[in-house]
């Protein structure tokens, strides 16, 4: 394929991306497709990814060349198995032996010992393949995208190997990130290690506006090219399955994606609580069903009340396209950030996350639990994006709008402009703007 830019490629270093089935890769990937269907010639440079260990079932874009590398840097496909189990993430409760260990190290060191390394490292690897070679020596510029860091520090490597521009993009912060653990050694060593790589970059591009702040004050460009939520694959999930208003049984309120510890809707469940003792509100009333990693979720229910964990499904991750399709058929959507407060220094970090999840519960047109702040950034664009959404961290919020006469049915919500503006196709024509300077 011929690019606008002659045979000068988009090179994108990434670890989350197709056939690997992760909301992280959403972004790329839909990055990669615009590009590729406005004309660019686009080379994903990815990590080889087990199928024992990884949900390998999306399929890369059309008109992307995708080529995976081992620790040696040689072209190695992923290869999904049958080993791969069905069932829950997450049927037994409680830390494995290495679980606790993983743990422990990060608290020690934080983020910096990444088996995602050895993809840095490939990229100085005298083994590293002959076609990613051509492709970076040729390249007008090469992204690198985060998490996990190492794959910016592929960048750089690649940079200084290559002689290739270098975007850095940072989807979450590296270094003082509110959601990843670390003591004050650690987060000193991350912030550290940010600045070198940030410092190497020819330009920073970030998701939110406080981001863009955080990294201005490390690099000499930074801007902002937002997440969004593909519009495409939206429309086609709502035509595949539209939602059914006239059936019985109870509310369906639906989480998807991975639960972390400051994502568990803590005032929500506490006005469930309350319901549940003065007999309110039980199963019968609302279900919720989490599609994805819940294990904290699911040791933070253990000692309630049986009637409460009743109300609790816990079912193993789906297909993005069926995950959309469960999105358009809840009557409500869950949505919980900043459950844990950002420690000293992680104020931008947490200011600044702007999920894709966010973007796409916003774009179903199904109204919204989130169990947020409502003067943060997200809280404020879920509040701005309809007013059936239920914004808010007090328990009273949740309560009403667990007793309202429509919550078990509530209408369809408008899609706002300002949520139509944030799809995939408006962001990737700004980032190819913004990458425009690189000839």
């Amino acid at each position: 394929m011929t690019s606008p830019s002659g045979d000068r490629a988009v090179a994108i270093l990434c670890h989350y991306f197709p056939p690997l089935n992760s909301s992280g890769a959403k972004r790329m990937e839909a990055l990669s497709a615009y590009f590729a269907e406005w004309g660019e010639e686009v080379v994903v440079i990815s990590t080889t990814k087990s199928g024992t260990v990884a949900d390998l079932s999306e399929t890369p874009p059309p008109g992307v060349t995708l080529l995976e590398v081992d620790p040696l840097g040689r072209l190695r496909p992923s290869r999904a198995s049958s080993a791969v189990s069905a069932s829950s993430p997450a049927s037994a409760v409680g830390q494995t032996t290495g679980q606790k260990l993983k743990a422990f190290v990060m608290r020690l060191l934080g983020q910096l010992p990444d088996p995602r390394l050895s993809f840095a490292l490939a990229m100085a690897s005298p083994f590293l393949a002959a076609e990613v070679k051509e492709v970076l020596r040729r390249s007008r510029v090469a992204i690198g995208t985060a998490p996990p860091w190492p794959v910016l520090l592929a960048a750089v490597i690649a940079k200084r190997r290559f002689r290739v521009p270098v975007v850095l993009d940072y989807r979450d912060n590296f270094s003082n990130c509110h959601e990843m653990p670390g003591g004050k050694f650690a987060k000193r060593l991350e912030l550290t290690v940010d600045r070198f790589l940030a410092r190497r970059a020819d330009l920073v591009v970030t998701i939110s506006d406080p981001m863009t702040d955080y990294y201005g004050r490390m690099s000499s460009g930074t801007v902002t090219v937002m997440n969004g939520f593909d519009a495409r694959r939206m429309t086609a999930a709502r035509a595949a399955a539209p939602y059914v208003a006239d059936r019985e049984g109870p509310a369906i309120v639906r989480y998807l994606g991975v639960v972390t510890p400051g994502r568990i809707p803590h005032a929500l469940l506490a006005a469930l609580e309350e319901l549940v003792a003065e007999g309110v509100a039980s199963s019968r009333d609302v279900q919720f069903e989490f599609y994805g990693d819940a294990l904290v979720l699911q040791e933070h229910l253990a000692g309630r009340p049986n009637d409460l964990r009743d109300m609790f499904r816990f079912l193993a991750p789906v297909p993005y396209d069926v995950a959309l399709q469960k999105i358009v058929t809840a009557d409500w959507l869950l949505f919980v950030e900043h459950a844990v407060p950002p420690r000293p220094g992680e104020e931008a970090s947490a200011a600044g996350i702007l999920p894709t999840k966010m973007f796409e519960y916003a774009s179903s047109g199904r109204p919204i639990l989130a169990d947020v702040a409502a003067n943060t950034l997200m809280g404020g664009f879920i509040r701005a994006a309809g007013d059936m959404h239920v914004v808010g961290n007090d328990p009273a919020s949740f309560r009403r709008a667990l007793t309202s006469p429509m919550f078990a049915r509530p209408p369809e919500c408008a899609v706002s402009e300002a949520v139509q503006a944030a799809s995939r196709e408006h962001q990737s024509r700004k980032y190819l703007d913004v990458i425009s300077r690189f000839r």
